[in-house]
């Protein structure tokens, strides 16, 4: 089979690697000039660094076999990091379930609700029956309302912001239960692993081609093939056609109507610095923002984790946020936005100072994090779409979950078996 693939992400890049495994003739289009989608990396000190935080759990099976199947196992390694909260002003540690149930101000009944109801997240299965319910509004009643007020609102607003009284607890228990203590890393970054796919699908007769934008999808009729016109004037005629966008992204490309449900789920856009530094800003590799004046969600210093030898003895601080597209952290020129944010910065640590900075990279993305309402999976688009040769393999189908390097691994698995191309 001619397989066409729109994305060079997790999902499309795995898709890509099993279909030309099986004998297929596969050519992906890629928008950006590097693989990996949002796990895409930039360089610092010689040394590939993911251009938004990534690491992957003990319980990302998926993604553990990929490395392993590439010949990379021995390049994952597991650490044990530590996580902060910042809020009243100071920095308060969230690494250990004891320093959890001691958070200042918890009563020992706050305590006491607060690791329950936490563990009870752990242990349930089947998240989904928690769809038609709220986050805020379940842990207000089981976790308790000072307990939710400190700890669980702040990180939800943070991240949702004026839809953060919306987000369904089923995504909320995702979060939760599917993840562990330890984060696993790999030596010289994820991009070993995109490159590997990458490499794997060319040395099989297959091709990876980068900055191709698709500007349009369209099949003239139930048997005809599938054809993709490019932003560089190139097109492409596929006997089968696996598209891994964002859904807005194909449902503009696929010219569907407003009212299909494809448009329907919403998205937040991201925007993350990457600051080189000359010396470490905070005391952890993950400090969560629980202020609500802050600009910003999470600071995220990542040569708490991995060696700062590895990147010229730089140490590396991602400042990271979720907004909506048309808000000035998302539009504001880089420079400018990174001026705004550095005396929350200082606020986190009053010795940092702008001289640390030596060099600094920006990232931004229109689709990363899709809101996950009561109502959200009722809008969840099939795989099938109104074109017979083309099908969508998108984010928004790993529910309860909302994203995920592993999830888009499993999920690109599942759906070339099912076409029978794997």
């Amino acid at each position: 089979m001619n397989l066409g693939i729109i994305g060079a992400g997790a999902a499309g890049l795995t898709a890509g690697w099993d279909a030309v495994r099986a004998g297929h003739q596969v050519t992906l289009l890629e928008a950006a000039g590097e693989p990996g989608g949002l796990a895409a990396s930039l360089e610092v000190g010689g040394a590939p660094l993911e251009r938004y935080y990534h690491h992957i759990f003990r319980s990302d099976r998926a993604m553990i076999g990929l490395i392993q199947e590439l010949g990379l196992g021995d390049a994952l390694r597991f650490h044990k990091p530590t996580t902060g909260i910042y809020r009243g002003g100071r920095l308060i540690d969230f690494t250990t379930p004891f320093d959890m149930v001691r958070f200042p101000g918890f009563s020992p009944l706050d305590s006491l609700r607060f690791a329950v109801s936490s563990a009870a997240l752990k242990a349930i299965r089947g998240g989904e029956r928690f769809n038609d319910r709220t986050a805020l509004a379940w842990l207000r009643r089981w976790a308790g309302r000072r307990a939710t007020a400190s700890v669980w609102e702040p990180l939800l607003r943070g991240k949702f912001g004026e839809r953060a009284e919306q987000v369904s607890m089923a995504w909320l228990w995702a979060r939760i239960h599917c993840r562990t203590f330890e984060l696993g890393y790999v030596d010289g970054g994820f991009e070993r692993v995109y490159t590997a796919l990458r490499d794997g699908i060319e040395e099989r007769g297959g091709k990876v081609e980068f900055n191709k934008a698709v500007e349009s999808i369209q099949q003239d009729g139930e048997d005809a093939p599938a054809v993709v016109r490019c932003a560089d004037g190139s097109r492409y005629a596929f006997d089968r056609l696996i598209v891994t966008t964002p859904q807005p992204v194909f449902a503009r490309a696929a010219g569907l109507p407003a009212g299909d449900t494809v448009w329907q789920n919403q998205y937040l856009g991201a925007t993350c610095f990457v600051l080189e530094l000359d010396r470490s800003a905070i005391p952890y590799y993950w400090l969560n923002i629980n202020e609500p004046d802050f600009p910003f969600l999470a600071v995220v210093e990542h040569t708490k984790m991995i060696d700062p030898a590895v990147y010229g003895g730089r140490h590396l601080l991602y400042v990271g946020n979720y907004v909506e597209r048309e808000d000035w952290r998302f539009t504001t020129e880089p420079a400018e936005l990174l001026e705004r944010f550095l005396p929350y910065l200082q606020r986190i640590n009053p010795e940092f100072d702008r001289s640390w900075i030596k060099d600094w990279h920006f990232s931004r993305a229109g689709y990363a994090q899709p809101v996950v309402t009561p109502g959200y999976r009722s809008l969840i688009p099939p795989h099938e779409t109104p074109m017979s040769k083309v099908t969508l393999v998108t984010m928004a189908q790993i529910y309860p979950q909302d994203r995920g390097q592993s999830y888009s691994v499993a999920l690109a698995r599942k759906v070339t078996a099912s076409l029978g191309l794997s």
